[in-house]
């Protein structure tokens, strides 16, 4: 018979489980994060074409074994950052981590998120730091007259 008074636990297993960050997130702040991302991956379509956040599926890929059993798994579903060109067609940017068609919306918008987060992280990561005092200098601001002193 275990007894638990006999054995210590430790004071991070008495707290509740801790959910990430990511999950405690709402879909629209998560929509937000993504479509700044968007802004940072793709800049020069930032201001005259909007990006869009669309959803699809794809069938399950059925290897041998698969087909020989007559598998009938859910589709993946998939989370899509698109831009319309003026000529009106939409022009795909980056997809998302597929996920099985069970998985709630949030985690295919995870998906979208984690995929523009890498492809900054990715951009950024091969460029030096600048050193210090090398960046340009910013206007100062004038209280109370509202404009930018040159």
């Amino acid at each position: 018979m275990l007894q638990s008074g006999k054995w210590g636990i430790p004071s991070c297993a008495k707290s509740k489980t801790r959910k990430s960050l990511a999950t405690q997130l709402s879909d629209d702040e998560i929509r937000r994060r993504i479509l700044a991302n968007a802004i940072v991956l793709f800049p020069s379509a930032a201001a005259t074409n909007a990006y869009e956040i669309v959803y699809g599926s794809r069938p399950r890929l059925t290897s041998s074994r698969d087909a020989t059993s007559g598998c009938d798994d859910p589709p993946w579903q998939y989370a899509m950052l698109v831009r319309q060109s003026p000529s009106g067609e939409y022009a795909p940017l980056i997809r998302g981590v597929a996920w099985s068609t069970q998985a709630p919306c949030s985690m295919v918008l995870q998906g979208l998120l984690d995929a523009t987060a890498c492809a900054v992280h990715m951009r950024f990561e091969s460029l030096p730091m600048p050193e210090v005092g090398m960046g340009e200098e910013l206007p100062l601001y004038e209280e109370g007259a509202g404009t930018v002193a040159t």
